[in-house]
């Protein structure tokens, strides 16, 4: 915990220059007063030499655990993201090197339930801190995840507009957004409020290079002979030539069509290009709503959130296409004999696979101090509705039944009803209420600190009814409902303390020790326990190791999320094509319980004692034992592992693929990860107070995944997998992120690359080069640069931002042993979006 020295001598000069309440938008007044040179009083020989008092103040918004990194509000300006997600996106690097989303403190206190802080404007805070490792632990969080602190400003307001437009550079594709959102900070009263409105289009296969099947398609239908011979040879004297196709003519649709009425569509047929009715990404609409407010409510501070949320993506499937005999003596048929009838089901109407979703959630959050424990207590109520629909095809049986019985009312020539398609629908609604309870002490004092306690609870319920359903109709519902309640209690112990208790050359140590469990219905309890050392021996090296134990059982969504099928675009290695099987996801009630064993090491030395310089290494071993995995990509060592999961037709075709979570017997994985990173120019408290124009703030991190196992074996019994040697996966990822920028203009540019890989069946192997992927982001506000930021006009507070995503157009490319590419494994298939650009305007008012 930082705290400012004041001497008592300066107080004058500081209460002299000392803002009152901030009366610009975004504080900018507060700002320019912070700026000028504080005036000192001339000080006398006699009041050199005299003792001082001095005064210590915490400062505003800190944490009860000290930071071990903070960005400054020049920095995060430098940045230029628009929202506080976007900047915790944006530092992720150097956050948490893992990528794991970290837990988020609002002016020193947890935040709970509430997430509407996310839609603030970064211009919003007054400082981001990264919280030393321990900070976890004390706030009833499990050991090792990492803590950020958001520290807002005391008065801030602001009224933001965002409009963007993105598309991809190879056409085919583009989308919009457009949000709005109010916020205002009054010291320990703020509120929000968001909409945000977004739409993208689909992605036809028609847009890209991709080989069309050998199958013909039609947008009218025709009538062909047996086997491709002659239709009849009254319709081939009626035509004067010979007659193997006819369309199928206008005016059968409410009648019975003439041998004359086929005769004068003779050799007519009406292509189609099957590509223009098949997505390779469905068209995407979303729209959301947050409000949010917080004030003091007695000796509690209290934040209520709401939030609401529709999402809808609709795709296509391609043209069905029925091909029946019309026998003759048919009452639709003029022929003397058998006919082959070819013909969509209705015109250009494609097979669909569309999927909505509604959600109605609500929190509120209450921290304060009961009894001298910090306590923070939330409860979350989300209700939300779900439909999928997903067409497979036409009933071919049930056509192909009603021709045959002669019925007169069925016209195979006319429009068909829907009852005809073959498909499901899900209709699915569900509910799920939660609560927290957080509790923080500092129990007793030790020479080299105060010993703290945390307790946490969280409980649970929720409840979800599917509601499954064919074409025509047939009912089929689940019902389910679960409670769940866990428990964690956390002790931080300091050993010694550099400076104060210091024990011979120890330097800093502080060890935390947790124990907690979880229950679930009809489930037993599930055990818990961990604990970590957190040792300085000098204040350039920070070492931590850890250790964690649970058994761990399944959550809800992974036992009763809504079932959702959908057609996905994958290799067939077992063939050596490309499939367009249906994958199944959403919850498996029949997933087990199992345990988790994880184990972690890690060393960060700042060679500079400061900011400037860090440089992480970190050992993580992880074994997991009849855990729950997600499905893995399809290869044939995963396909002969779980054969009940993958489906096949009769030639052998991939038609389906239960893409559930599964249960496995034994997983390890064991990695090395390393990280650089680099800040300039590191300016200490009082360098960022000093007047002047805002130095350009420059970071650099540079982070190396090192996967030294993964292997996993499925049941006992069977042979253990080795996941990098032939399932795919890149032994080596390495990440780059440069940033450059300061309020009014700025760039990031970061990459990522992984090293090659393989994937083997029974007669070939299949090598993996992952591209080499670069993104450039850059931002400009116009006002500032040309200094009229504080006048009006269309410039004031208007910001540009530009976004290239994979700027160079990478692509994974795979090659066999000899060199040549795969049939399915072009550009355009691997990766058909390719690269894309986004121009966002952003007007604050």
């Amino acid at each position: 915990m930082s705290r400012t020295p004041v001497s008592l001598l300066a107080l004058p000069a500081l209460f002299a220059v000392m803002p009152c309440e901030a009366s610009g938008r975004d504080g900018s007044d507060a700002a320019a007063a912070r700026d000028a040179p504080a005036p000192v009083p001339p000080r006398s020989a006699s009041t050199e030499t005299d003792d001082e008092i001095v005064v210590t103040a915490e400062r505003y918004g800190e944490a009860k655990v000290a930071a071990e990194s903070e960005f400054s509000e020049e920095e995060i300006a430098g940045q230029g993201t628009d929202s506080i997600q976007d900047l915790l996106t944006r530092l992720a690097p150097f956050i948490d090197g893992s990528g794991e989303a970290p837990i988020i403190l609002i002016n020193g206190k947890p935040a709970g339930f509430d997430r509407s802080i996310l839609f603030y404007p970064a211009e919003a805070l007054d400082r981001l801190a990264v919280l030393k490792p321990e900070a976890a632990a004390q706030y009833g969080y499990a050991p090792g995840k990492r803590v950020v602190n958001l520290v807002l400003k005391k008065s801030y307001s602001s009224l933001n507009v965002d409009a963007g437009v993105n598309w991809a550079t190879a056409g085919g594709q583009y989308g919009g957004n457009l949000s709005a959102g109010r916020v205002a900070i009054s010291g320990p009263v703020r509120w929000n409020v968001n909409a945000r409105l977004g739409r993208d289009s689909a992605l036809r296969k028609d847009a890209r290079n991709i080989p069309r099947p050998a199958t013909p398609f039609d947008r009218v239908g025709y009538v062909a002979g047996i086997d491709g011979g002659e239709i009849d040879p009254a319709l081939s004297a009626a035509a004067g030539r010979l007659v193997v196709v006819a369309a199928i003519p206008m005016g059968a649709a409410p009648s019975a069509p003439a041998l004359a009425d086929f005769a004068g569509t003779a050799d007519e047929t009406h292509a189609a290009d099957p590509h223009a009715f098949d997505t390779l990404q469905s068209a995407r609409r979303s729209s959301t709503l947050s409000l949010g407010v917080t004030r003091p409510v007695g000796g509690f501070t209290a934040s209520l959130s709401l939030n609401a949320s529709r999402n809808s993506s609709r795709g296509l499937r391609g043209l069905p296409m029925a091909s029946v005999v019309v026998p003759a003596g048919s009452p639709w048929s003029p022929f003397a004999g058998d006919v082959l009838l070819i013909r969509p089901f209705a015109g250009d109407r494609p097979l669909r696979n569309d999927n909505s979703s509604e959600s109605l959630g609500g929190s509120l959050t209450l921290n304060g101090v009961i009894g001298g424990w910090q306590t923070s207590l939330g409860l979350n109520y989300v209700r939300s509705w779900g439909e999928n629909l997903f067409e497979t095809g036409i009933d071919i049986a049930r056509v192909q039944g009603l021709i045959d019985a002669g019925d007169v009312a069925f016209n195979p020539y006319g429009a068909w009803d829907d009852s005809l398609l073959l498909g499901n629908r899900t209709r699915t609604k569900s509910e799920n209420l939660s609560g927290r309870l957080q509790l923080q002490k500092a129990v007793t004092d030790l020479p080299a600190g105060p010993l703290n306690a945390s307790f946490a609870v969280n409980a649970s319920r929720g409840s979800s009814e599917s509601r499954q359903s064919g074409m025509r109709g047939e009912p089929f519902v689940i019902d389910t409902a679960r409670a769940q309640l866990d428990g964690r209690l956390a002790l931080t112990v300091p050993v010694s303390r550099r400076g104060k208790s210091e024990i011979g050359p120890l330097g800093d140590m502080t060890v935390d020790v947790s124990i907690g469990g979880q229950a679930m219905s009809s489930s037993p309890l599930q055990t818990q326990f961990g604990g970590g050392i957190n040792w300085s021996p000098v204040s350039r090296v920070q070492l931590r190791g850890s250790i964690d134990h649970a058994k761990t059982a399944p959550s809800f969504d992974q036992l009763d999320a809504p079932i959702e099928t959908r057609v996905i675009r994958i290799f067939d290695y077992a063939r050596g094509e490309v499939a367009e099987p249906v994958s199944l996801t959403g919850g498996n009630p029949d997933l087990g319980r199992g345990s988790r064993q994880s184990l972690a090491l890690n060393a960060t030395v700042r060679p500079f004692d400061d900011q400037t310089l860090s440089l992480t290494v970190e050992y993580r071993q992880t074994i997991a034992k009849g855990g729950i995995a997600s499905f893995p990509e399809l290869t044939p060592v995963i396909e002969a592992a779980f054969p009940e999961r993958v489906t096949r037709d009769a030639a052998g075709r991939l038609v389906a693929v239960d893409a559930r979570a599964i249960n496995i017997a034994r997983e390890t994985d064991t990695g090395l990860n390393s990280g650089i990173a680099l800040r300039l120019p590191a300016l200490g408290a009082a360098a960022r107070a000093a007047p002047g124009p805002d130095p350009l703030q420059f970071s650099v991190s540079l982070n190396h995944r090192w996967r030294l196992k993964s292997e996993l074996l499925t049941r006992p019994g069977v042979p253990v997998i080795d996941q990098l040697a032939d399932s795919g996966q890149s032994r080596h990822n390495l990440s780059l992120q440069i940033t450059a920028g300061k309020r009014g203009i700025g760039a990031s540019f970061n990459g990522n690359w992984a090293s090659a890989a393989t994937v083997s069946n029974a007669d070939r192997r299949f090598r993996f080069k992952p591209p080499l992927t670069f993104n450039l982001s850059m931002f400009v506000e116009p006002g500032r640069l040309t200094g009229q930021s504080g006048e009006g006009g269309l410039t004031k507070d208007l910001k540009l931002s530009f976004d290239i995503q994979n700027l160079f157009n990478g692509y994974r490319r795979i090659t066999l042993d000899d060199g040549s590419t795969p049939p399915g494994y072009t550009r355009d298939e691997i990766d058909p979006l390719g690269r894309t650009v986004r121009v966002t305007f952003r007007k604050r008012f």
